[in-house]
């Protein structure tokens, strides 16, 4: 019965043993490579997903008493003062209009009830959400609210065809307001990385009101 390794055994032995310290450092990178880009698609879902929940929200906190279509600063895009409708609006018991003459509000983060904390788009404005694990931030999303300016150009000498220039935001309050939310790595010395962000645009045009029948 041997009692020892003979030189080529010894041989073999560190040939296998380097070949297996040079492959877990390969392993280690791979699986941090795997989780990096786990979390990534995390973060994304995640602002996806508050993108669309803010898409849900009423315009205006006066929305959520009023159907109305409300008066804005820049007077861009008026309502007529005879019809109460904007050019192109249909007429009808439940169209949307301006009768109530209610002013758009400033975007100011949760206003508005106190018992209804996000009950327009405006309160998340200036909010951030972090993501935690095992106790260390990993990634952090930040939203965002403003006023775009809505100017509109002309093309035609009729008037019937616009557009509308999708300017800088602003302090005056506007029709359309822009909703962003920003993904970003926390580093190790609090340092932000942004990674992506996402973007969604909603409009003045008051309300949906459903029609009902009794059976």
């Amino acid at each position: 019965m041997r009692r020892a390794f003979n030189l080529i055994e010894l041989i073999f032995t560190i040939v296998i043993m380097a070949g297996i310290f040079a492959v877990i450092p390969k392993i280690i990178f791979a699986t941090n490579k795997s989780d990096s880009f786990a979390m990534k698609q995390d973060a994304f879902f995640n602002a996806i997903s508050l993108t669309n929940i803010a898409s849900l929200l009423a315009w205006d906190e006066k929305n959520t008493d009023s159907m109305s279509i409300l008066t804005t600063s820049d007077n861009h895009i008026p309502c007529d003062t005879t019809s109460f409708l904007r050019v192109g609006g249909f007429l009808g018991a439940h169209t949307r209009n301006c009768k109530e003459n209610l002013n758009a509000s400033v975007i100011v983060a949760e206003e508005g009830n106190d018992y209804l904390l996000y009950d327009d788009i405006d309160d998340f404005n200036g909010s951030s959400i972090d993501v935690d694990l095992n106790t260390t931030t990993k990634y952090r999303i930040y939203t965002d609210v403003r006023y775009l300016d809505d100017d509109i150009f002309t093309l035609d000498a009729t008037g019937k065809k616009m557009t509308i220039a999708l300017g800088g935001s602003q302090d005056d309050t506007s029709n359309i307001k822009k909703f962003k939310a920003t993904v970003g790595y926390v580093g190790g010395r609090g340092k932000d990385k942004n990674i992506s962000s996402f973007s969604y645009y909603s409009t003045n045009i008051g309300q949906i009101t459903l029609n009902s029948e009794e059976w």
